[in-house]
């Protein structure tokens, strides 16, 4: 599972991320439940501090233009795979969340669509109307460009599975919390929001409330906003914090 600050990481790198929750069956087969709707429901800051909880893992919501995920099953079907395409091994390679599989990563250069089944036991994906479960340290900014072999496996195949399309996504961008110190919180319309990033964050790092007021009334010079939005956010965050939400 993966903790807040995991969670923010991959956000502040600029990756499009969802909440899963997982369960295991008796054979250790993982099901999994996303608490988004992560093709439509974009994740931003704000949720991570206010929402993400301990029990929940990251999944990976690919463009389609970015990144591919050869999603093996099981090691059987992986170690099968390398042997007639040795270049899958040139990959960011991680655990599948279940133990059982792995994905393998690489820059879709060639523009892959996604294909569930393409053989038995392997799933390329690279699409926003799916998702990779992935481990928090996994590092996607060692991913190489798609092998040819890769390319001309996928153009044989393909035809074989099932295709999804892609959806496109939304522009998410806020203004760095701790800039709203200096510069306040924003346009108009976006301030409480922007100040709710603000206070998640400073309780987050393990302020008291006492300086989070400090320090939100310090932006707040800059912003107009009222006394009681001020305290209306700050109490209700703050409840929810110490409550364990």
């Amino acid at each position: 599972m993966a903790t807040k600050t995991e969670a923010l990481k991959w956000l502040n790198e600029g990756y499009d991320i969802t909440p899963i929750q997982i369960s295991y069956d008796e054979q250790g087969h993982a099901s999994k439940k996303p608490i988004l709707a992560y093709a439509t429901d974009k994740l931003d800051k704000l949720w991570v501090l206010s929402n993400w909880k301990r029990t929940y893992a990251i999944a990976f919501v690919m463009s389609g233009s970015d990144y591919v995920c050869f999603d093996f099953d099981d090691m059987h079907e992986y170690e099968s795979f390398k042997v007639r395409y040795p270049t899958i091994q040139d990959g960011v390679i991680e655990q599948s969340v279940s133990g059982r599989g792995v994905h393998v990563f690489f820059n879709n250069t060639e523009s892959l669509t996604q294909v569930i089944e393409i053989e038995k036991g392997l799933d390329i994906k690279a699409s926003k109307n799916n998702y990779a479960v992935v481990d928090p340290d996994t590092d996607l900014s060692e991913c190489v460009d798609l092998p040819e072999e890769l390319w001309a496996f996928y153009q044989e195949n393909k035809v074989n599975g099932k295709n999804v399309g892609s959806i496109e996504g939304t522009d998410n961008s806020t203004i760095p919390e701790f800039s709203m110190i200096t510069e306040g919180f924003g346009q108009e319309g976006t301030r409480n929001r922007n100040m709710s990033v603000l206070v998640w964050s400073l309780m987050t790092l393990g302020f008291p409330k006492k300086s989070i007021y400090a320090i939100v009334e310090l932006a707040n010079q800059h912003s107009g906003l009222t006394n009681s939005e001020i305290e209306k956010t700050i109490e209700g965050s703050w409840r929810k914090w110490t409550s364990g939400g």
